[in-house]
């Protein structure tokens, strides 16, 4: 199947095994993780795309969601612990332990049988701290072949170029402010001073050697105000190059930090990976 057909409704309707959507809470560390999964036509099982938004989650990137299960994955959304209801409170380190309490959920009984979910073939994809989460997360698995990295934000970057200056700080919490309100538990200045402190565990160049079994999509946006691109890509591209990675993509496009005027060419983009990825195997 081409891509301009992927990028179409389907001819027919799989009466017995439709397109459809469910809404859950899955449990992480004890509490109830708000989440959704677009759930492919068809018998399947389906493999599962995890797609991971970033700090707050403003931008969820539900019409890649769409593209991505027309093309026959599931796609699951979810909101972080003590992010848009979901209990808890929010911390990055909370948001990589949910990561890891995702796939095990869609490794479940339940999500095979009743899901359709192909509990072997989990993809990550995330946006901005989503991308950031994506990296680290594969980072301890192996056998998650494929993921993508959008807009990626290196956190232990970001805690170095502010770490030893209250004023940066300071500064910096004053523009993350309005990125509040749909979290709980946490205040801006406690994100930074978390990032600070824990800059070289969160420096996604310090864990590219542990992405070497991994295919990777990074694609940056060259007009980025938050992702700078040449503090958060390309020197990470660069770190990942030097450890040998081959099986890197590398796409930068003319777009600010949520792809604005360029959601389709993201969709087309990320769509065409994942396709290229599925004739490997």
């Amino acid at each position: 199947m081409n891509l301009e057909a992927l990028c179409s409704d389907p001819l027919e309707v799989d009466e017995k095994y439709p397109a459809t959507l469910e809404c859950f809470t899955f449990s992480s560390n004890g509490y109830n993780v708000n989440s959704m999964l677009y759930i492919a036509q068809g018998e399947g099982p389906h493999a599962t795309i995890i797609l991971l938004h970033g700090f707050p989650g403003h931008e969820k990137n539900i019409d890649l969601a769409q593209i991505f299960r027309r093309a026959g994955y599931n796609v699951m959304i979810f909101h972080y612990r003590g992010s848009w209801g979901s209990e808890g409170t929010y911390s990055i380190s909370n948001v990589l332990e949910d990561a890891e309490a995702a796939i095990d959920f869609l490794r479940s009984e339940k999500c095979k049988k009743s899901y359709r979910v192909d509990s072997e073939e989990i993809i990550l994809i995330g946006h901005s701290v989503g991308g950031f989460t994506a990296l680290m997360t594969a980072a301890n698995h192996p056998e998650i072949r494929l993921v993508a990295s959008l807009a990626g934000f290196n956190i232990g970057v970001y805690g170095d170029m502010i770490f030893g200056s209250n004023k940066l700080i300071k500064d910096a919490a004053a523009q993350w402010e309005d990125s509040i309100p749909p979290l709980k538990g946490i205040t801006a200045e406690e994100f930074l001073v978390d990032a600070v402190e824990n800059r070289e565990k969160w420096n996604l160049k310090n864990i590219a050697e542990k992405l070497k079994s991994h295919s990777i999509l990074m694609v940056a946006g060259s007009r980025d105000d938050v992702s700078i691109i040449n503090e958060h890509h390309e020197s990470l591209v660069n770190t990942i190059q030097k450890h040998e990675i081959n099986d890197l993509k590398n796409i930068v496009l003319n777009a600010d930090h949520s792809f604005s005027d360029k959601r389709i060419a993201l969709g087309k983009i990320v769509l065409s990976w994942l396709l290229e990825q599925r004739e490997k195997k």
